[in-house]
C-alpha cells in the first residue's frame, strides 16, 4: 500500500540508501524472523504466544457439579413448594467434592452437596435452604431447571480447539490450560527488547544537568511493552564510539532485539560503531516525520536503530517495528484495528512520500467514519499525539488531501 521506489543519495561523504516505507518494513520483518518455539511449563508461559492450540481432551467439567454450598433437589418433588407452605425432604447423603462420579438422586429426598461436587444423576437444582436439620431440609420455592449447576462441558467440549495458537497467554488462557490439565505448552518466548537512547545532550527525566530530556527511550520501552513484547531500557548512552560499542556488545547476550534512537547522522557514531562491531544498513525512508533510519545486525542480534526526533521516532516504531516484533512473537494479527476514514478538512502531504499525522476520528450523520488532524501536520509534536485517537497514513502518490477523501487509519489500543 506504502510503496515509493528506491534511490541513494549522497551526504557527509556517505552514500545513504532512500528506500520506500514498503520494502524497508520488509526488511525489518525479515530480520526479526520469528522466535523458535519451546516447551515450557504452564507458569513461564503467561505473557508469551502459543505456538500450539490447546485441544480439550474431553468435557471440563467432565460432570454437572454444584455451583455453591446448598441441597440438591429434583425441581419437580418441591412443584407446590410456597414460602406460606415449605416441604420439606428427608436428607439421603452428603457429597464431597472429592468424589470422581455423580451418585444417582433418590427421588423424594436431596443431597446435601458442596461447591465444586458432582451433582447426583436425577437432581435437576441446587438451592439454598435456610430451614434445615440432621435429617430434614424444608424448601419453600420451585427451583428452575439448571439452577445452581455448572453444566458438564461449561468450559471445553471434548475435542475442541480451547485456546488458538496466535493468542496471547493471560490469566484467562493459563487458568483453562490448567482446567484441561496441560502442565506444559508450546509457546513463543516473549522478545527482550533492549531500548537505547543515543545522544551526548540527553538527561534523565528530572535531572539537575542541563540538556535535552530523553522521552523517546521511554517511549520506546512503552511501546514494545504494547506490542507485547518485553523492554528493558538502559540509561542514555554518550554519542561516543567507545562507550556505545560497549555498550551494545555488553547487551547483546541478553536481547533478542536491540532498538536505539538516536545519534544515527553520518557524523554520529552509532553508523561506525555498527559496521565496526556488525553490520549496518543506514537507509532514509520515504517517511514522514522523516529521519535517518538504520537496520543491523551485531552478534546475530538485530539492531533496528530510529530517529532522535520523538514523533519520527514514535511514527517509525508504529510503521515498521511493531508489526515486526508482533510477528516475531507469533501473533496472528500484527497490526492494530485500521479503519478507512473520510477526511474532515484539507492538507498538503510531501511528494514522494507516506505521510503519517496524528487525527482524531468521529462518525458523521451517515454513520461513516472521519478523521481530522490534530495540529499542524507540517510540525506535529508530542502533545498532539497523546490527543490523538490514532495515525492517519496518506499514500505516497498523494499531494493534497480535501474533505471527503479516503485515507487508512490505526486506532490506539484505549
Amino acid at each position: 500500500m506504502f510503496h515509493t521506489p528506491m534511490r541513494s543519495k549522497t551526504g557527509n561523504n556517505a552514500t545513504v540508501n532512500v528506500r520506500s516505507l514498503h520494502d524497508h518494513r520488509a526488511a525489518v520483518a525479515a530480520a526479526l524472523g520469528e522466535i523458535r518455539p519451546l516447551e515450557v511449563l504452564l507458569p513461564d508461559a503467561a505473557g508469551a504466544t502459543l505456538a500450539r492450540e490447546v485441544i480439550a481432551a474431553g468435557r471440563v467439567p467432565a460432570l454437572d457439579l454444584a455451583a455453591f454450598d446448598g441441597f440438591a433437589v429434583a425441581s419437580a418433588d418441591v412443584e407446590a413448594a410456597s414460602e406460606d407452605a415449605p416441604i420439606t425432604l428427608p436428607l439421603a447423603y452428603e457429597v464431597d467434592p472429592s468424589e470422581s462420579s455423580a451418585r444417582v438422586h433418590v427421588r423424594g429426598t436431596v443431597a446435601k452437596v458442596r461447591s465444586g461436587s458432582p451433582v447426583p444423576r436425577g437432581a435437576t437444582a441446587v438451592v439454598r435452604a435456610e430451614h434445615f436439620s440432621p435429617m430434614h431440609v424444608s424448601i419453600d420455592r420451585q427451583p428452575r431447571e439448571g439452577e445452581g449447576i455448572r453444566r458438564a462441558g461449561t468450559d471445553a467440549e471434548g475435542g475442541t480447539v480451547a485456546v488458538p495458537a496466535g493468542r496471547r497467554l493471560g490469566p484467562r488462557e493459563i487458568a483453562l490450560a490448567a482446567a484441561l490439565s496441560h502442565p506444559r505448552l508450546w509457546v513463543r518466548p516473549v522478545p527482550r527488547v533492549v531500548v537505547m537512547p543515543i545522544g551526548s545532550e540527553l538527561v534523565e527525566p528530572g535531572s539537575q544537568r542541563e540538556g535535552v530530556v530523553d522521552s523517546n527511550g521511554h517511549m520506546l520501552a512503552a511501546l514494545v511493552a504494547d506490542a507485547g513484547a518485553r523492554a528493558y531500557r538502559v540509561g542514555v548512552i554518550p554519542d561516543d564510539e567507545d562507550v556505545l560499542a560497549a555498550a551494545i556488545e555488553d547487551h547483546v547476550v541478553r536481547a533478542d532485539v536491540i532498538v536505539t534512537t538516536g545519534a544515527l547522522s553520518t557524523a554520529d557514531a552509532l553508523p561506525g560503531v555498527l559496521a565496526r562491531i556488525g553490520d549496518v544498513d543506514v537507509v532514509d525512508i520515504a517517511l514522514s516525520p522523516g529521519g535517518r533510519h538504520a537496520i543491523g545486525s551485531v552478534g546475530g542480534v538485530p539492531v533496528i536503530s530510529m530517529p532522535g526526533h520523538p514523533v519520527s521516532a514514535l511514527i517509525a516504531f508504529e510503521a515498521y517495528v511493531r508489526p515486526a516484533l508482533r510477528m516475531m512473537s507469533g501473533f496472528v494479527e500484527p497490526h492494530r484495528v485500521t479503519v478507512r476514514a473520510e477526511a474532515d478538512a484539507r492538507w498538503s502531504s510531501p511528494p514522494g512520500m507516506v505521510h503519517a499525522l496524528p487525527v482524531s476520528l468521529d462518525l458523521n450523520d451517515e454513520g461513516a467514519v472521519t478523521a481530522r488532524p490534530i495540529g499542524d501536520p507540517d510540525a506535529v509534536g508530542l502533545a498532539a499525539i497523546a490527543e490523538s485517537d490514532g495515525l492517519g497514513w496518506v499514500t505516497a502518490d498523494v499531494t493534497d488531501v480535501g474533505p471527503g477523501d479516503s485515507l487508512w487509519c490505526t486506532v490506539w489500543d484505549r
